[in-house]
């Protein structure tokens, strides 16, 4: 049986804290937030007993090395070594837009990245450190647990988000886990996902034990299935649109839809509907769930023995903030142990 999570990224920042209770409570075992504010997470340690708090995601290359080491520590000690660190290297375009740089090798970056993470939670903090790579040097001291902190901090697990071929191999290689693409159906997971991380297995010479595989899974839940279905459409259709993730569709010979897809999304940008009709129902049926309590719980037990954790993730881009906390809410009820 699949383990359970929860995604709460898109929620009002307020709020995470308490949804984060609520999911905790309801017997999640994940309880994931979008990145954006490493600050959240800490709320959201101190609201929960039992389940891992984790960070989907945050991206790499937008923080300083030895400062995102101590702020893992820093969550480490306040969750009771619950914490997860979810990285992901971000698209092109998403670093030019929003760091203002391209970081080429994007998997050899973040293999060097968390090396260097690990390496400096493997030293007590206070004792002389040193790392010199192709991408990262640094110097002082590490930040591990011992007498200084005043306590024992188990090393943080380190997830890698992932949709190419690249980054699902450097999972199989270094990652303790993976933070699954909200777009990435059965298919893609079983003919393309796993096969890769397979690779990056046999490279390491690990067994693969224990490695943790979520899928996210694009969910909404109403009483009107067509407005489910509007949502997850519009939602996915964004990601869909991203030329970086052109694998997901085109390896299931969904090409054409990835094509209407794009020209929908960059040749008419303001008009949802145009996107929307873009993707077939079928499509939608695959790369998300949606409709009623009863339908969706039916729909997603198509992941159950194909990866090890389920996470259930809302859309976001045609709701409300009502719609989304409503949105929420539901999933907790309706998955919640």
């Amino acid at each position: 049986m699949a383990r359970l999570g929860i995604s709460l990224a898109y929620s009002d920042l307020t709020e995470k804290a308490e949804l984060a209770r609520l999911a905790d409570d309801a017997g999640f075992d994940y309880i994931w937030n979008s990145g954006e504010s490493i600050p959240v997470f800490g709320a959201m340690a101190l609201t929960t007993r039992r389940a891992k708090i984790g960070s989907g995601v945050i991206r790499a290359f937008a923080h300083d090395a030895r400062s995102l080491a101590q702020h893992c520590v820093d969550l480490q000690i306040l969750s009771g070594g619950r914490f997860i660190l979810g990285l992901g290297g971000g698209t092109k375009r998403m670093n030019l837009n929003t760091l203002g740089e391209v970081f080429d090798h994007p998997a050899e970056r973040l293999r060097e990245l968390i090396a260097l993470l690990r390496a400096l939670w493997a030293t007590p903090a206070g004792h002389p450190f040193s790392f010199e790579g192709k991408y990262y040097r640094l110097g002082g001291v590490g930040v591990g647990g011992g007498r200084r902190t005043q306590h024992e901090v188990p090393p943080t697990p380190v997830y890698l988000a992932a949709v190419n071929r690249a980054m699902f191999r450097l999972a199989g290689e270094v990652a303790d886990g993976l933070c699954g693409h909200p777009i990435a159906s059965v298919r893609f997971i079983q003919e393309v996902a796993w096969p890769t991380i397979a690779e990056g297995f046999r490279r390491s010479g690990r067994s693969g034990a224990g490695f943790d595989h979520h899928a996210w899974v694009i969910t909404a839940i109403s009483t009107d299935r067509q407005q489910a279905l509007r949502e997850v459409k519009y939602h996915m259709g964004r990601f869909m649109a991203t030329r970086s993730y052109a694998i997901v569709l085109d390896s299931q010979g969904y090409t054409a839809v990835r094509q209407q897809v794009q020209e929908a999304f960059f040749s008419h940008p303001d008009d949802p509907e145009r996107l929307i009709a873009a993707i077939p129902d079928e499509v939608a049926a695959q790369h998300a769930i949606f409709g009623t309590k009863d339908e969706v719980r039916r729909q997603a037990m198509r992941y159950q023995e194909v990866v090890t954790s389920v996470t259930y993730y809302t859309p976001s881009a045609l709701m409300a903030p009502e719609r989304i906390r409503e949105n929420l809410l539901l999933t907790i009820e309706t998955f919640g142990r």
